[in-house]
Formats: structure tokens, C-alpha cells, sequence
């Protein structure tokens, strides 16, 4: 007799990613109250600017869908807080389903990189790099990301000293300073 499967191979495409949500078993909503500090301007408190939903981790990977909703605190866009892993040799990997975004990522000594996404655009984000997603579209920007179980969320660093960069509009446009 078969016996059934731990796990079932499982498919996320920008059509379909909803049934994906439904599944999760972990749901977070960040709002103006919890950016506090994170843009140049005091951010509406009761405004959500994104969604992180967390699936089970399969084996050594986990895997979440963040939507990151359209808008601007003053000049600069929507953005999630960022993030270092607490495990430094773990990586992370979006891949862009829905939206335009920018990944703004940084390391401890002051490098700095960015890729900008589009649907079906993947960011390969490596060790030691913190990084965070900016919306620089008129709709919502969804992303898959997977990760190693251990990688570990360190969001201290990023509070304390901030990214060097930022996206504001200027001229219409988005501009990474």
C-alpha cells in the first residue's frame, strides 16, 4: 500500500497566488503605526502598507508572499521595513508575480545594490546583504520569496541605524537616492 506524502509539489503563478495565501498559515499587516521611523515622514497610522503571508516551511525552504500596496509617505514610496538574516549565510530569493518594485539591498559595511522587478523578474538577494522592497507602481506589487528555514529575521539592525538608500518620487518618476 502507497502511503500518502509528507509534502505535495505546489505551483504559485501571478493567476493563482491567492489559493497560495489562502493556505498559509501565518499572516502579517504592517501599517503607518509600525513604520514609524522607517520613512522621512510621519506615515498615516492606520494606512497598511503591506501584507506578509507565511506558508508552512517545506523541508529547508520557507516560502511567504508579501503584497506591498501603492502609495507614498511624502515623496517616497511604500516600502517594507528591511531586513538582515540572523543566520549570515543565508540568502533569499523574490520572485515578482504582480506589481513593479525595487529591491534595495545593503550590507553591514555600506555596500549597496538594487534590481528593479517587474512579473516574472527573480532577485537573487545573497548572504550578509539586508534587503527591503519598495512599490514604485500604481497597483499592488506581489512577490514570492523563499528562504532557508534558518535564516532568521534580524529587523534590529535595519530600526537602529536605517538604509543608506531610499526611492522617492522626482519629476513623476522613481529615483533611488
Amino acid at each position: 500500500m502507497m502511503t500518502k506524502p509528507k509534502y505535495w509539489p505546489t505551483v504559485i503563478t501571478s493567476d493563482n497566488y491567492p489559493e497560495f495565501m489562502a493556505r498559509c498559515s501565518g499572516r502579517m499587516v504592517r501599517k503607518g503605526q509600525d513604520m514609524a521611523g522607517y520613512f522621512l515622514e510621519k506615515p498615516n497610522p492606520e494606512t497598511v502598507i503591506y501584507e506578509v503571508y507565511e506558508a508552512e516551511c517545506i523541508g529547508n525552504n520557507c516560502s511567504a508572499i508579501t503584497i506591498l500596496k501603492p502609495g507614498k509617505v511624502g515623496k517616497e514610496y511604500y516600502m517594507t521595513k528591511g531586513h538582515f538574516h540572523e543566520d549570515d549565510e543565508s540568502g533569499e530569493t523574490y520572485f515578482c508575480l504582480k506589481g513593479r518594485g525595487i529591491v534595495i539591498m545593503q550590507t553591514r559595511d555600506g555596500r549597496t545594490d538594487e534590481v528593479w522587478l517587474v512579473p516574472g523578474t527573480v532577485a537573487c538577494i545573497p548572504p550578509g546583504w539586508a534587503h527591503r522592497t519598495v512599490n514604485v507602481g500604481k497597483e499592488d506589487f506581489v512577490m514570492l520569496a523563499i528562504f532557508p528555514v534558518n535564516a532568521g529575521h534580524d529587523y534590529k539592525s535595519i530600526e537602529k541605524s536605517g538604509f543608506i538608500k531610499r526611492v522617492i518620487e522626482k519629476n513623476g518618476k522613481p529615483q533611488v537616492i
